[in-house]
């Protein structure tokens, strides 16, 4: 009897916990969202600590994490950002930057790469450069993918 009465209290436990919507994100990991998910509906995450991939691009007055890069047209090979952007605040370590590509075809170094980062979401303010941004991400975490620019 004592065994059955366990089993019911851990389910139920379970089922509450689920019910009110513990997830990674309560536990300080981030929940992993897409572009599309964050921008779709960013009052749902804003305040909150996500994990987004995207690609990173550090140049002149611009430090972004956009949904993707594509060619300039100014010069033979630079890439430049594309679709959904985020401010992104704080810069980052030394040992993660120098991972990323480095790009000098239009002038000042620019930096780039796929990454996995993981930081606190917000929107509805004028965030980065001149305020230029509804959004920013602030990492706590910074991952380097495996990628070669197209």
């Amino acid at each position: 009897m004592c065994r059955k009465l366990w089993c019911c209290l851990i389910a139920n436990i379970l089922i509450a916990l689920l019910a009110t919507g513990c997830t990674d994100q309560d536990s300080g990991k981030g929940a992993k969202v897409t572009f599309e998910q964050l921008f779709s509906n960013p009052s749902q995450y804003n305040g909150k600590h996500i994990a987004i991939e995207g690609f990173v691009f550090f140049g002149f007055e611009t430090m972004v994490l956009t949904e993707e890069l594509k060619h300039s047209g100014y010069a033979e090979g630079h890439l430049t950002t594309s679709g959904r952007m985020l401010w992104f605040e704080g810069g980052m370590p030394t040992d993660i930057y120098d991972k990323l590509y480095e790009q000098n075809m239009m002038g000042p170094s620019e930096r780039y790469g796929k990454i996995l980062v993981k930081g606190t979401f917000q929107h509805g303010g004028q965030y980065g450069h001149l305020g230029a941004f509804e959004y920013q991400i602030t990492p706590s975490e910074i991952q380097v993918l495996a990628w070669s620019p197209p």
